[in-house]
């Protein structure tokens, strides 16, 4: 709980390292939605912005006010997947971008049903490093290991209570990135943010470090950064 809860501590950090999502994208997670969508841990906003652009109404809920605070995209409301303050079959759709892998599916799955309409849409997205890259692994690294990336890894999104099977959709892209940005995303991890602060600097130092002598990366002002999209949408039974 206390990494799940952790971004809040630098929402600038966040904002900077973490990659927008693709309108194609959430566009898959959505195919064939009408209606409101529930943008759930919907934090600062990224996924909101990109469901909005598709022309959707939004409702962004997250158990972080300082995260939420930067989320002016759509109206916001204080709430947990656990508990969803918004009343039953009120939403068409609900996303779930970088989160799932902090939720309780035997709850949260429940919780969520109960929020859509008849046939409503459960979608999940998460963007991811690709760690077949000589400079990516190096830096994973630095970072440490990640909740969600184990997950997408293992291909372990199992089907949830009140829904019928995930269908699962992947994607590989590159986003290109400044050394500021670089270090903004691994200090926008959770790893960092609940490390004491001799790691974080420690992580830091190595961080630059890396970025200063490794082939891909010396000396260049953009840097490219292989990463894999990878969707799940299931429909409420």
């Amino acid at each position: 709980m206390e990494r799940a809860t952790s971004f809040g501590a630098d929402v600038a950090a966040y904002e900077l390292g973490r990659p927008e999502y693709v309108d194609e994208h959430v566009a898959w997670l959505l195919d064939g939605v009408s209606g409101r969508v529930l943008d759930l841990a919907a934090g600062s906003g990224k996924l909101t912005r990109a469901i909005v652009r598709l022309g959707f109404d939004v409702v962004a809920v997250d158990p972080d006010a300082a995260m939420l605070a930067h989320n002016t995209a759509a109206p916001t409301v204080l709430g947990t997947a656990d508990a969803i303050p918004l009343p039953d079959a009120s939403v068409a759709a609900v996303t779930v971008g970088q989160a799932w892998h902090w939720f309780n599916p035997a709850t949260a799955g429940p919780e969520i049903a109960r929020t859509l309409a008849p046939g409503g849409r459960l979608g999940l997205i998460w963007n991811t490093r690709d760690s077949s890259h000589p400079f990516v692994a190096a830096l994973g690294e630095i970072a440490g290991a990640s909740p969600a990336e184990r997950m997408v890894a293992d291909d372990a999104v199992h089907q949830a209570p009140g829904f019928g099977p995930f269908e699962r959709c992947q994607w590989t892209r590159t986003r290109v990135m400044t050394p500021a940005e670089l270090v903004a995303m691994v200090a926008s991890r959770s790893a960092y943010l609940t490390a004491s602060e001799s790691a974080q600097q420690a992580m830091g130092a190595a961080l630059r470090e890396l970025i200063a002598t490794h082939p891909h990366s010396a000396g260049r002002e953009r840097i490219d950064y292989p990463l894999t999209t990878t969707c799940y949408r299931a429909d409420a039974l």
